[in-house]
């Protein structure tokens, strides 16, 4: 197999690949799919830091007690959920003890959770019925213990 086509292979699969003189060819990742608008992510960072911060911490790093809404502890939790199983979660346990907020509030938080996890705002709204991968909503990678 040529070097050529080694590349075009690689590059094919979406793999990394160090070429003879040593550059590296970054790994390609197809795109994430878009569930959420940008005004509902905006909404959503809005209420987040009202509603959930406080606990998640306004970065969603969490704590020693709670789960971090970010990163690849998040992805490791949910990667392979989907965005109704984690609008269901949080709808029915958030904020823990009184789930109180309305439907609109909790998709917007989820909206600004996935963009936070580098998700791409599109043309249609995060709905309570929306069922999209979570791992396929992100861009964010699993950690190499998963």
């Amino acid at each position: 197999m040529s070097l050529l086509s080694f590349r075009a292979c690689a590059a094919a699969a979406g793999v990394a690949a160090i070429t003879a003189s040593g550059i590296v060819l970054a790994a390609r990742q197809a795109p994430a799919v878009s569930v959420f608008t940008a005004e509902q992510a905006t909404a959503g960072r809005a209420e987040y830091a009202k509603h959930c911060a406080s606990c998640h911490m306004p970065d969603l790093t969490g704590d020693t007690e709670v789960p971090p809404l970010a990163g690849t502890a998040f992805l490791d939790t949910w990667g392979t959920r989907s965005t109704k199983q984690l609008f269901d979660y949080t709808s029915e346990a958030m904020p823990y003890g009184a789930p109180s907020l309305s439907v609109e509030s909790y998709a917007a938080i989820i909206a600004y959770v996935l963009q936070a996890n580098g998700g791409v705002a599109g043309a249609s709204a995060l709905r309570t019925s929306t069922v999209a991968r979570i791992a396929s909503v992100t861009t964010i990678t699993k950690s190499p213990s998963q």
